[in-house]
Parts: structure tokens; C-alpha cells; sequence
């Protein structure tokens, strides 16, 4: 706007020159419920030709098939693992620390892990066959530590 013109003689207004028309506005609203009714009405009559052509029976229940459980293998998920750790670790203590059979049949026994260790301070570790070249170990064969002497383990 120029300053030194007054308003009035300001040849582009800075506004809108009409309004709108109501009567469009009208023909809008209702051409919108028009549409809105029309696709009310298919959508009816579609589900209505598909429940007589297709019949679905009833939908299934997820619980029909009862509980499905994972595949062997794959570990379960864990309602308590706390306690369920501290079982495990006390199971895994009385194993280690009691007798017990390993193989009934064929005379496997286990025995505490302090025992096991006093029999190994006492008789060493099994030595390497003379057939055997050195720096090569047999199957099953346990390398040669000697124990210091007066060593005794710790608890």
C-alpha cells in the first residue's frame, strides 16, 4: 500500500472482494451425505451377497486348539527365574558334592568333587603311552600336570 494514497484511492484491496456463496456450500454438504449413503449402501449389499454365496460357518476360536507349546528344543520362557536359578544351582551343588550312580549298569558312580580332587593330589594324572610321539595325545587321554607338592585346593 502506497503511503501517501488513502485507502480509498488504493487501486487493489488487500482483502477479499466476495464472500462465499452459500448456496455451493449447500450443494457440497449434500453431495457428501450422498456419497457417505452410497457407499453405506454397497458395502450392505456386498456383505449381504457374500453371507449367501460364501458361507464362512462360525469363526474360529483361538483357544480351540488348546495350548500350543514351542518345538522340542527351544527353551520355554521362564515364570520365576530367580527361584528357578537358585534350583537349578542347588541341584547342581548336590551333584557335585554327594555319591551317586552315573551308569548303574555298567558300575559308574560319581563322587564328591573335593574327593575326586584328594584321589587326584594322591595318585597324578594318568601318563602318556611310550608309543605315543611326543606332543601328540591319545583319544580319551588326559595331558600330565604334576601337582606341586604340599598343594591343597581351596574351597
Amino acid at each position: 500500500m502506497d503511503e501517501k494514497k488513502t485507502p480509498a484511492e488504493n487501486s487493489k484491496p488487500l482483502h477479499e472482494t466476495r464472500d462465499a456463496t452459500v448456496r455451493y456450500i449447500v450443494y457440497f454438504g449434500i453431495a457428501m451425505a450422498a456419497s457417505v449413503v452410497a457407499a453405506f449402501l454397497v458395502s450392505w449389499g456386498l456383505l449381504r451377497f457374500l453371507e449367501n454365496h460364501q458361507p464362512l460357518g462360525s469363526p474360529a476360536s483361538p483357544l480351540a486348539k488348546g495350548r500350543v507349546l514351542p518345538p522340542p528344543g527351544v527353551p520355554l520362557l521362564q515364570a520365576h527365574p530367580n527361584q528357578e536359578l537358585e534350583k537349578y544351582l542347588a541341584d547342581q551343588k548336590e551333584v557335585l558334592d554327594t555319591y551317586g550312580w552315573v551308569d548303574k549298569k555298567n558300575g559308574i558312580v560319581r563322587i564328591p568333587i573335593q574327593r575326586a580332587m584328594n584321589i587326584l593330589l594322591q595318585n597324578g594324572l594318568p601318563i602318556r603311552n611310550s608309543k605315543t610321539p611326543k606332543g601328540m595325545i591319545q583319544p580319551g587321554e588326559v595331558q600330565q600336570y604334576v601337582v606341586p607338592q604340599g598343594y591343597m585346593p581351596q574351597n
